[in-house]
């Protein structure tokens, strides 16, 4: 019973002779399935060239054989269909890492699965009416004379659009117990959140944060699940809503301005899928120009028209435990690569003083394990499952519970 199989770019796909498959049967076969993702020892730097030269691991969302070929070939999962959602296969590696002094860093995870298209988009807010000049070139929206069209909850409405997105879920065995660590990343909510060079960008503060380390990876949101559903970890999220809700519609809150940091609009972020909060600007009945068409030279109006949209997320930088888990996505060639890094044990740097607020501790003395983070041992085994949404936050695919074992250097 002859099988063919080809492998491209990480993703295994059947290829059926014509009018037949294996057996002479007119159905794919699926093929011997891992039904485990081992997770193996390799340093968090590692060594590029002859000259000796190291670097660290990047979360990028490019699966760089350099960094991957360690973990040896992919583990891969049939993922079943939920709330509508196809049967696929994804390819999952995993490995975990110890720093120059041996001592255990970090594990890390790359999922790669098909998708035909991209969506980064979520829920945005749709202009229904306000046009700012008409087919012969006349202005017919003036802020000057009392038009304020662009501020009528009327106005707008949220498109049922919805991003790309994936939970990951590790148990603390591997029976599936709980607690567990849960995992969100988005496409448009959580990836573009990274930091910014202070070398480009003068003046950064805040968000510039990171951007030493992993320069490229945005921060996926951080959960924890007793048993009875996921609750977020202790700290701001990477996202918070771009709008105001009114008895007779929706308002947005802001758009993306360049301001007098004037270097680049959204600070490189994509002001097509999300404002960056530290760009943000109100919206006026006088802004008159929208941010997505100026970012498009493919548009000549660029002021508002029908149909025109602004993002329904504000990014930031989150804080506290909605820091430890790391990711970047990359989709192409119709397929998403998804890098993923959390600290094996995530520490609480905090410390309690006097006046009932936080501060941050640079001496370890002070650090204990975040309580809502599940701490990852080399040689231990655990459960993980993995969950991909396809534009939607009910359509997607599950895998089912996969072990996951840290091989011991």
């Amino acid at each position: 019973m002859p099988r063919r199989w080809t492998i491209r770019a990480g993703i295994l796909f059947a290829v059926l002779p014509w009018f037949a498959s294996s057996c002479g049967t007119k159905t794919a076969t699926q093929p011997g399935l891992d039904d485990s993702v081992t997770a193996v020892a390799a340093p968090e730097q590692f060594l590029t060239s002859a000259q000796q030269e190291s670097r660290e691991l990047v979360v990028d969302g490019r699966a760089t054989p350099i960094e991957w070929n360690i973990s040896g070939q992919p583990t891969f999962v049939l993922m079943h269909g939920i709330g509508g959602g196809g049967d696929y296969l994804l390819g999952i590696r995993s490995l975990w890492t110890y720093d120059r002094f041996g001592a255990p860093a970090a594990i890390y995870f790359l999922l790669q699965w098909p998708d035909p298209t991209a969506s980064y988009l979520d829920r945005p807010l749709v202009n229904d009416s306000v046009d700012i000049f008409d087919d012969q070139g006349r202005q017919i929206y003036d802020c000057n004379t009392g038009s304020d069209g662009l501020l009528h909850p009327t106005t707008w409405h949220r498109s049922s659009i919805e991003e790309d997105q994936v939970v990951v879920e590790v148990f603390s065995d591997s029976l599936g117990s709980y607690p567990a660590d849960n995992w969100r990343w988005g496409a448009g909510t959580t990836d573009p959140c990274f930091p910014s060079s202070t070398v480009e960008f003068q003046g950064a503060t805040e968000d510039a944060f990171g951007a030493t380390t992993h320069p490229a990876a945005g921060f996926m949101e951080d959960r924890w699940d007793l048993g009875s559903g996921p609750v977020d970890d202790l700290g701001r999220k990477t996202t918070h809503d771009n709008f105001h809700v009114y008895p007779n519609g929706i308002v947005p809150d802001s758009i993306a301005y360049k301001g007098a940091r004037d270097t680049r609009l959204n600070r490189g972020k994509p002001v097509a899928y999300c404002i960056w909060g530290y760009v943000a600007k109100p919206l006026e009945a006088c802004d008159i120009q929208n941010p997505v068409r100026v970012d498009d030279t493919g548009q000549r109006d660029k002021t508002w028209n029908p149909g025109d949209y602004v993002p329904s997320r504000i990014l930031r930088f989150p804080t506290l435990s909605q820091f430890d888990v790391l990711a970047r996505g990359n989709w192409i060639f119709n397929k998403w690569n998804l890098e993923i890094r959390r600290e094996l044990t995530t520490y609480d740097k905090r410390v309690f003083i006097t006046d009932s607020t936080w501060t941050f501790s640079n001496d370890p003395i002070d650090w204990h394990p975040w309580p809502d983070d599940l701490p990852l041992v080399p040689g231990h085994h655990y459960a993980m499952r993995v969950t991909v949404y396809d534009a939607s936050s009910t359509r997607g695919s599950r895998s089912v519970l996969l072990p996951l074992y840290l091989k011991p250097r």
